[in-house]
């Protein structure tokens, strides 16, 4: 059953964020009112709109995020965030969190700490599992198989609850979050987000409920309703990066940066502009989400989009290599789109094996979102010699 039975029937077509988000944001934000003046911050004017990025970083990442999350709560600085995103390992962290419709960040960290360092799922769940994902007799592959690798493996936890149905129920009480990908189609990419209302495509601006994430649409009509996308399928899609362990990282990165790059980019970009990509698209049977960790390895197109007007992003880097990369991917992605992003220094490159903990680029409000930069492995939390690749030892 579609929640919101009202657009769910047709794709939506428009750049904006929908009327369900646009109802959330105006809820959140009152609650954020009322935690600024908690705070002793009177808020006259309206309230900022913060997100919260996590980058991707395999099994690094998702503690990672797990353990700024939980400090978050402990210095009572989550009634700040409007948005939560998450790319990669960051989303198996999210996920698992946002299973449980009635979130306590204390409680249910204390319970994802717990299972991370428990035993693996036993084989018998996995097999149940998969059993009761051919059983729907819905399209059967490899990334069913990978989901549930990925999160017995890591997670240590195989849930059969909706993806996202759960984050509805009663989400207005913590930020909204949005799972991001990387759609691989004719040798380019765009990129796909996931949110508790709506998946799809933000560049092209088409969308459909995440409740009908997975149905069967013709001529941008819904044809065939089919249950909603479960937890684990989710962490298999967000976490392919490590599907290809077979291949050399880097070499999977540059293949996909060779496709993404330079005239073929600049063109892509271009075909954003009308619906003639789109039309494209539509045409094949079958589209390819990939882990968005191999082109971004952090979530910033989706609170890049003008419609959200977010005024702060708070950029939790917890990549093992250049600890500049993703700032300066984000900046290059909004330069080509033209999109609104702060000034960023080359010479902040210098810095990469011997950063500091956090670095701020500031933007020219209202334009300019800020960015608040924070590697993972930095001076402060890693006080020696580095090792190669930027990881400190």
């Amino acid at each position: 059953f579609c929640l919101f039975h009202s657009f769910c029937q047709t794709v939506r077509l428009s750049h904006s964020i929908n009327d369900e988000e646009i109802k959330y944001v105006k809820e959140r934000k009152t609650l954020i009112k009322k935690w600024l003046k908690g705070q002793g911050i009177d808020c006259e004017l309206d309230v900022p709109n913060i997100a919260l990025l996590g980058s991707g970083g395999g099994e690094r990442a998702a503690v990672g995020m797990l353990g700024s999350l939980h400090q978050l709560g402990q210095d009572n600085l989550l009634g700040s965030l409007l948005y939560m995103c998450g790319v990669s390992g960051t989303t198996w962290c999210m996920s698992s969190l946002y299973s449980d419709p009635d979130w306590s960040l204390n409680k249910r960290c204390d319970e994802v700490i717990k299972k991370l360092k428990g035993p693996t799922v036993d084989l018998s769940k996995i097999v149940e599992w998969l059993k009761s994902r051919k059983g729907l007799n819905q399209e059967f592959n490899l990334t069913d198989f990978w989901g549930a690798f990925t999160a017995s493996y890591y997670m240590k936890e195989v849930s059969v609850c909706s993806a996202l149905y759960r984050e509805r129920v009663s989400f207005q009480t913590k930020p909204m979050s949005v799972h991001f990908c990387n759609l691989h189609l004719l040798s380019v990419g765009v990129w796909f987000e996931m949110t508790p209302h709506e998946s799809g495509f933000s560049g092209l601006g088409a969308f459909v409920p995440t409740s009908c994430l997975g149905s069967q649409f013709d001529g941008g009509t819904l044809r065939e309703k089919r249950k909603e996308m479960d937890m684990v399928l989710l962490q298999g899609i967000c976490g392919s990066a490590i599907a290809d362990g077979q291949r050399n990282n880097a070499e999977v990165v540059q293949i996909i940066w060779d496709l993404l790059g330079g005239k073929l980019q600049r063109s892509m970009l271009a075909s954003l502009q009308d619906y003639n990509f789109l039309s494209t698209m539509v045409s094949k049977e079958k589209i390819h989400l990939v882990d968005a960790g191999l082109k971004i390895n952090s979530p910033y197109p989706p609170v890049l989009r003008t419609s959200r007007k977010v005024d702060l992003i708070i950029s939790l880097d917890f990549s093992a290599g250049d600890p500049f990369e993703t700032v300066f991917s984000a900046k290059q992605y909004a330069d080509e789109l033209k999109l609104p992003f702060p000034s960023v220094k080359e010479s902040v490159r210098e810095e990469k094996d011997h950063p500091q903990d956090c670095y701020v680029f500031e933007g020219r409000h209202p334009e300019e979102p800020t960015v608040m930069h924070m590697p993972l492995f930095n001076l402060q939390n890693c006080q020696g010699e580095h090792d190669s690749g930027s990881v400190f030892t």
